[in-house]
């Protein structure tokens, strides 16, 4: 949240970026390296960032970077939307990796998020599938009749020892 009018000279500057989707936002994959030396990140649910950015106005001058598909998401123990969701600090690595040109920064930067979801599958946590699984299941489910409907979905195929 931009609170001071020096802060928001700061974040006016040519150099960085708004990882947030956008009709005028570039994939972060097309952006040459070094292009830019700060990179912001809105941090809550979606609902949550679409408010942050629609308050804070300075926000809207800023140029925009975005993730385009990619891999699924390490963060297995929460029910993302789609495939493609991934937690503020998957985004944030993946974008980084990216924007600096370094191939490894996004495995360092996760792993910590990777180790915490192994060590919840070693007391019983699963995989969870998303919120558009459990929707096109719970479709399925009333069809049936059933009173207990599908909240979040396992992920039936998922292998927990390669993880």
């Amino acid at each position: 949240v931009v609170s001071t009018q020096s802060t928001g000279n700061q974040l006016i500057s040519p150099s960085t970026a708004l990882l947030y989707p956008g009709k005028d936002a570039r994939d972060c994959i097309d952006v040459p390296v070094g292009t830019f030396d700060q990179l912001i990140c809105l941090d809550g649910t979606w609902p949550q960032a679409k408010i942050m950015f629609k308050k804070n106005t300075i926000l809207h001058s800023l140029p925009k970077v975005m993730l385009n598909g990619g891999k699924r998401s390490v963060y297995l123990i929460h029910t993302q939307p789609t495939n493609f969701h991934l937690s503020t600090l998957e985004s944030v690595a993946r974008a980084l990796e990216a924007l600096e040109g370094n191939d490894d920064l996004e495995g360092k930067l996760i792993s910590p998020l990777k180790e915490m979801v192994r060590l919840q599958f070693s007391f019983g946590a699963v995989a969870h599938g998303t919120q558009e699984e459990a929707k096109s299941i719970r479709k399925k489910e009333v069809k049936l009749g059933l009173k207990q409907f599908t909240v979040a979905p396992q992920l039936t195929d998922f292998n927990y020892d390669e993880f």
